[in-house]
């Protein structure tokens, strides 16, 4: 017979089962964050990304510097907006902003050949090129790419 007399060291134990509880934490974050560089970097793949908090910045500097932006690509949401007298392919990629105590529609005229196939104030995310057109005078207008239809944003007012 054999016999085999070891003594349990709890302290050890404790220490390797919080080592090994670090590890997965480690790992489980690291993948998290993975995931997020990926998200990331599909934003990066465009010059401007217009969000709620930068929206009204990113719209002055393209519109006040339109030939240095000419080419750029731009990456928003915001709801389809029309006037009257725009031609067939035009519509505002717009958000609401506060602007001298008025709401007032903040946006891009964007050229999109199926323009006439979007209904007034549906939500849109749009991805484009920057090019130079005319309405009311010069302006940058976003040639569509890609359109997507999606839910309005809980928050549809932008800060200016």
């Amino acid at each position: 017979m054999f016999v085999v007399n070891f003594k349990l060291d709890f302290k050890k134990i404790f220490l390797v089962c919080i080592l090994v509880a670090a590890i997965i934490a480690t790992i489980i974050e690291f993948g998290n964050n993975n995931s997020k560089v990926v998200n990331a970097n599909l934003d990066n793949n465009y010059d401007f990304v217009l969000t709620e908090d930068n929206y009204t910045s990113i719209l002055k500097q393209i519109h006040e510097n339109i030939d240095e932006n000419i080419g750029k690509t731009v990456k928003m949401s915001g709801f389809v907006f029309r006037m009257p007298d725009f031609k067939e392919k035009y519509f505002v990629c717009g958000r609401n902003t506060i602007i001298n105590n008025e709401d007032t529609v903040a946006g891009f005229l964007c050229e999109y050949d199926d323009a006439g196939k979007l209904i007034d104030n549906e939500w849109v995310e749009v991805t484009g090129v920057i090019i130079k057109g005319e309405y009311n005078g010069t302006m940058p207008i976003i040639k569509i790419g890609n359109l997507n239809k999606i839910t309005a944003p809980a928050n549809t007012f932008v800060d200016n």
